[in-house]
């Protein structure tokens, strides 16, 4: 896997050198936000132990610059792989108990056009007035495999890169005056 480099450094990189020159008494906190046009509010989870209320971006889509409470919802994640390959990269997520809760809500989505969108948020333990690292990562979810109460999510980036233009394919024995 080669990384994707930016001015000399890799985002992995950087991310390391920021912890290894942070304040000992400062945590990094992953919080996601899963969204659908179906649900009546976002749901807003914290990978952590314990409930965080911190501030959304301003620049957000659904409440800018308000302050929410993300739930506690310590998660399995697989971060994105940095690379050149053309494939999207993927965040897998998964929870052993969570299926019950997210099953009407995937039922009631159901038949919909609209992906769900999961935004990753980064925050800083000592400034919850705004993600420490912007823009936020937004993906759309992909797979969603519940197996009992387990559940296992993957995501990638909307990939409008991957799609043939036009969005028909002139084939000769069906256009053929394409022949001559």
């Amino acid at each position: 896997m080669a990384d994707i480099v930016r001015r000399g450094v890799t985002l992995a990189q950087a991310l390391q050198e920021a912890a290894a020159i942070a304040p000992i008494t400062r945590q990094m906190i992953y919080t996601y936000e899963l969204w659908h046009p179906t649900l009546s509010a976002p749901l807003y989870f914290a990978n952590d132990n314990a409930d965080l209320e911190a501030s959304i971006e301003v620049t957000a889509e659904r409440n800018p610059g308000t302050l929410v409470t993300f739930l506690s919802c310590p998660l399995a994640v697989a971060r994105p792989e940095e690379g050149d390959q053309p494939e999207s990269p993927k965040l897998s997520m998964s929870r052993p108990d969570l299926a019950g809760l997210l099953r009407p809500l995937l039922a009631a989505a159901r038949g919909s056009t609209v992906p769900w969108v999961l935004i990753e948020r980064l925050y800083a333990s000592d400034d919850l007035t705004a993600p420490a690292m912007l823009p936020p990562l937004q993906v759309e979810l992909t797979n969603v495999d519940m197996v009992g109460s387990a559940l296992q999510i993957e995501a990638q980036f909307d990939d409008d890169g991957t799609l043939a233009v036009p969005a028909i394919t002139f084939r000769r024995n069906e256009y053929p005056g394409l022949g001559r």
